[in-house]
């Protein structure tokens, strides 16, 4: 039952309320790209939901935990406005046309790497047993350093993936102005992995020399 609220719970907001909030700002239900990127999460959440609980139940209700830590609240209420204000500048942009410019090919290349960008989420998430929005560490849970999958390539996946996908959702949503509070998730983003980051290396053993092979935090080549 609790997967299932949890499930119900994320789709409501990812995709349902989501699209409802670009179709009713804009004014029509016509756009086939937002039906487009409504399904394209709920697939990949329900997927992504599903297939944690078969290889690691136990991760799914560490995720489902409410956060212990003042520090997180605010981190994730930051993280929801910022994607209320995108999806509701992409609604708009539709019904004034401030810069709904985006070709149809650049559309669909938006779709793609957004489903592509979920789909890198739901891999580290299978990798990571310890793939926990809240920053602790679980030592309950006997917490290891992980380098394999996408781990090999930055040491912060999950954010990588995120901000990947909420920068082509301003594409997919056909709407440029919409990307700017992705922008702001890049700083927020930024910042929290540095915190997360110097954490890790206090109190993870390994983590500093899982540091020194995997040199970047969340860009390739660049951070």
């Amino acid at each position: 039952m609790a997967l299932l609220v949890n499930l119900v719970g994320t789709i409501a907001f990812f995709g349902v309320f989501a699209a409802g909030l670009v179709f009713g700002l804009a004014g029509r239900w016509d756009l086939w790209n937002v039906w487009a990127y409504a399904g394209i999460v709920v697939v990949s959440l329900t997927f992504q939901t599903l297939a944690v609980y078969r290889k690691s139940p136990d991760l799914l209700k560490e995720r489902m935990k409410p956060g212990t830590r003042g520090r997180d609240l605010p981190l994730r209420l930051a993280y929801n406005v910022m994607f209320i204000v995108h999806w509701g500048i992409a609604g708009l942009d539709q019904r004034f046309h401030w810069s709904d410019v985006v070709p149809q090919a650049g559309v669909v290349a938006g779709l793609v790497i957004d489903a592509i960008g979920l789909g890198l989420l739901t891999w580290a998430a299978l990798v990571n047993p310890f793939f926990s929005p809240e920053v602790r560490i679980q030592a309950d849970r006997g917490q290891r350093v992980i380098s394999a999958g996408p781990y090999a390539i930055v040491r912060h996946p999950g954010y990588a993936t995120i901000l990947l996908s909420v920068l082509a959702t301003g594409l997919a949503l056909n709407s440029l102005l919409s990307i700017l509070p992705a922008l702001i998730y890049l700083a927020v983003t930024v910042r929290v992995t540095a915190i997360e980051d110097q954490m890790l290396h206090d109190e993870l053993a390994g983590y500093a020399d899982y540091a020194a092979q995997v040199r970047y935090r969340l860009l390739p080549g660049i951070w």
